[in-house]
């Protein structure tokens, strides 16, 4: 049985790096489209292109719906706005408002965040191994934003753009946690389902101001394809993975993988767009992958 457990462990590990793989070059596919559309009319089509396609494979895979109890109406509710539509608005917006740097070192405290609020939601021992490990792996962090030139800034107007993504990354952390209690009712996918829907929802209602005034003729097709794409990996088919990553490997162990992002595109960039690497950045590379392996074991 244990290594059956470790198996299915083991297994939802690899596909959790295919995760952090599929949001590491969501950057370039993300940086390319708002070029021409309005962020917040590409956040709308991809949670759009999300449900959708989250709905397809329910109906061809025949999945089992299970009927959502009046008791959880509103937790899924909360989940779906927190992860769908809260945290989406105050990412765009901090990144918007503050450096590239402030925002890459700030949301990379999501998983901080996230084994704090195991704790205190779901009462979860968190071992001095998992907070040493997590504070290792966000220093590796650190070092690459360093060593990337980026610049880091404290006050002036970016500290505003700083606060809200504090937010962005508290809120990802709580959605982590908002999920484990309900996929011990609710599958991955129909989990997923209802959360894609409600943010498709509530992002499509933030879109309309700037839907209503974007020239809609000056996007090209590759705009939208690249739109389409984000929904369908970085959305769908990776928030689906996370969510098995959660029921089965809880919210701690989940959310390190988060801090392999910056890792992975410092290494997508060296090889596709020929960046160069600093040595603080290849150090910092390896403390972060050395922290997220000794807080997993």
């Amino acid at each position: 049985m244990k290594n059956a457990d470790r198996s299915e462990n083991f297994r939802a590990e690899l596909l959790l790096l295919l995760v952090v793989l599929i949001w590491a070059s969501n950057y370039p596919i993300a940086k390319f489209s708002i070029r021409q559309l309005d962020i917040f009319v590409f956040n709308a089509v991809r949670y759009i292109v999300a449900a959708a396609l989250l709905f397809a494979i329910f109906w061809t895979t025949r999945a089992d719906w299970v009927p959502v109890g009046p008791a959880d109406r509103p937790r899924l509710l909360r989940a779906g706005l927190v992860a769908g539509v809260l945290y989406q608005i105050a990412f765009i917006v901090g990144l918007k408002l503050t450096t590239a740097g402030n925002s890459a070192v700030l949301l990379a405290t999501a998983p901080l965040w996230t084994i704090a609020i195991s704790a205190r939601m779901h009462r979860e021992p968190i071992t001095r191994r998992v907070w040493i490990g997590m504070g290792l792996s966000l220093a590796g962090v650190v070092m690459i934003i360093v060593g990337s030139g980026r610049s880091l800034n404290v006050g002036g107007m970016e500290i505003f753009g700083d606060l809200i993504c504090i937010a962005a990354a508290f809120l990802w952390a709580f959605n982590t946690n908002l999920q484990k209690p309900l996929l011990g009712r609710y599958s991955p996918l129909q989990l997923s389902l209802i959360m894609m829907s409600i943010g498709a929802v509530g992002l499509t209602l933030s879109a309309v101001p700037a839907a209503a005034t974007m020239d809609w003729s000056a996007v090209e097709w590759p705009a939208w394809a690249g739109a389409i794409a984000s929904g369908v990996l970085s959305i769908a088919v990776a928030n689906l993975i996370w969510s098995t990553g959660v029921k089965r490997l809880g919210p701690g162990r989940t959310g390190s993988f988060g801090n392999l992002i910056p890792v992975v595109a410092l290494i997508i960039s060296y090889v596709t767009l020929g960046e160069t690497l600093a040595p603080i950045q290849v150090a910092g590379a390896a403390v972060t992958i050395f922290g997220v392996w000794y807080a997993r074991r």
